[in-house]
């Protein structure tokens, strides 16, 4: 009784490309030696020949197969098959050659088979094997020339039936080499396709796995800057973390998916902004954001620290613009962010074991900024004296005095971050207006030159739907814009000082913001 699993179809094994190779080979290299042999053998048979040439003959059969044992036996060797391919080729010119002198230089068919061995040369390895494989040829003529003695056929001596049948095994030759040609070009495509669809395959793969690390990390090992080894070092970095304040009460209010999109806008935004900036994103943990400066590229402790600050002004700007969106979606509460930010020496590396590492940083000026973010008040960035003395000359910052923190003996000396000096001088690049039924939050340096004219249309039709019409509803966003228009909740008083605004608005875009 057969077994259950005799009528399954076995896989099919997958042939080794390079034995596959080397039978095509070895199939022309027997199509060479066979037309040799027939038309050597046709000679004897009219007598042009004696029949001790017969020798000759069995030489030319047999040798195809003793090619294919050198080949294999230089493989083992250490050569490569394509070099082992060119040795064989001018073997094959050395012993064509003696078949020349055997047939007595007979024009016609020497000349085929000189047409046959210097082809087979020319695609196998191009000029210079060739101009080897002539001089080898003329070393076989000369080898044949002592065992066969120097004796030349006339071509009017040459039988019109030996002349044809050697054009006859030309063109069976050149078919079959063509049929080779075209075989290998195809394997060649198929093996261009395969390798297309694995590239494709490994970027759509890196693509998808560089989701789960730092751009600037995933950028470093692919480009084999960095390797995936448990390393750490000593560094002056600056972090920064923060949270929405009482996100955790809001969470047990909102439904899931709502909460979902919530959470998720609201990531994709500081991750945006973080990674303009430079910053490295360590991790979320829930609302909770960890940022880091200065590893794994640094542009120096003072310029990173400031990168951080602006990088955590812009976040709490673009909170303004969040929660109108929020608000739009009928998430009436508001959220807020708090901020805390500390510069020190830190260890940074790849934590973890040898199957599974993480990319993060520890010590305890860490935790300091952990706990500067659950001093800030809401809508606020806390900072430590470390890094308010990198940063104070270019952001203006209130002195908040020192606090009692939580796994640290002395009290800490903390500063409030009020703005950067370079928007102290320029106050008018970002405005943020809201009231009862409108909202408007305007960043002049974020305005991108294809979105201009968009916004100043949505500017100029809300300002005209107010002046004509009872009932206005207008919501528009885009980079460093945002929109906001329900006439229902907005008070008439303030209808005038609305339009005014939109249009102040709409000509400082089109003064700063230019195409």
């Amino acid at each position: 009784m057969k077994p259950a699993n005799d009528n399954k179809k076995r896989p099919r094994r997958q042939e080794d490309p390079h034995a596959r190779v080397r039978r095509q080979a070895s199939y022309i290299r027997l199509l060479e030696f066979v037309v040799a042999a027939i038309i050597l053998t046709a000679g004897i048979y009219w007598a042009l020949y004696p029949e001790l040439y017969m020798l000759m003959v069995a030489l030319l059969l047999a040798y195809p197969l003793m090619a294919q044992s050198i080949a294999f036996l230089l493989e083992r060797k250490g050569r490569r098959q394509q070099e082992a391919s060119r040795i064989l080729v001018q073997v094959d010119a050395v012993l064509i050659g003696a078949t020349i002198a055997a047939l007595h230089f007979a024009l016609i068919p020497s000349l085929a088979l000189l047409i046959i061995v210097h082809a087979n040369a020319v695609t196998s390895g191009g000029i210079r094997p060739w101009l080897l494989n002539i001089l080898l040829t003329g070393v076989g003529c000369g080898i044949g020339l002592v065992i066969f003695g120097m004796q030349v056929t006339p071509p009017e001596a040459t039988p019109v039936l030996l002349n044809l049948l050697s054009m006859v095994g030309l063109g069976i030759y050149v078919g079959g080499s063509s049929l080779y040609a075209l075989n290998q070009t195809h394997n060649v495509r198929m093996a261009q396709a395969y390798m297309a669809r694995q590239q494709k395959q490994a970027v759509d793969l890196s693509r998808k796995l560089a989701k789960y690390l730092p751009p600037q990390i995933w950028g470093q090992l692919f480009s084999g800057k960095r390797d995936a080894k448990l390393e750490t070092r000593r560094k002056r970095l600056t972090v920064f973390f923060s949270d929405i304040k009482g996100f955790s009460n809001i969470s047990e209010d909102l439904p899931l998916d709502k909460l979902t999109r919530l959470l998720n806008s609201y990531l994709n935004e500081m991750t945006r902004i973080a990674l303009r900036y430079g910053g490295t994103v360590d991790k979320f943990i829930g609302d909770a954001v960890m940022v880091f400066f200065g590893d794994p590229v640094s542009r120096g402790s003072k310029e990173d620290a400031f990168n951080c600050v602006a990088m955590a002004v812009e976040m709490q700007r673009q909170m303004k613009l969040l929660r109108q969106r929020w608000q739009r979606e009928g998430i009436t509460q508001k959220l807020e962010i708090r901020i805390g930010i500390n510069s020190g020496y830190i260890t940074v590396g790849n934590f973890g074991a040898e199957s599974r590492m993480d990319y993060t940083i520890l010590g305890t000026d860490v935790n300091l900024a952990s706990r500067l973010e659950s001093q800030a008040r809401a809508g606020r960035i806390l900072i430590s004296e470390a890094t308010y003395e990198l940063v104070k000359d270019r952001v203006i910052c209130r002195n908040m005095g020192e606090i009692e923190v939580k796994g640290f003996n002395r009290p800490i000396p903390v500063y409030e971050v009020q703005e950067l000096k370079a928007d102290a001088a320029g106050r008018d690049k970002f405005v943020s207006v809201q009231t009862e039924g409108f909202g408007l939050h305007l960043d002049v340096r974020r305005i991108r030159n294809f979105d201009r004219d968009r916004i100043l249309r949505a500017l100029a039709g809300a300002a005209r739907d107010l002046r004509t019409r009872d009932s206005v509803q207008a919501d528009t966003e885009a980079e460093g814009f945002s929109l906001h228009i329900d006439s229902s909740r907005l008070r008439q008083k303030d209808v005038g000082r609305v339009i005014e605004i939109m249009g102040k608005a709409a000509l400082r875009i089109k003064k700063e913001v230019v195409l």
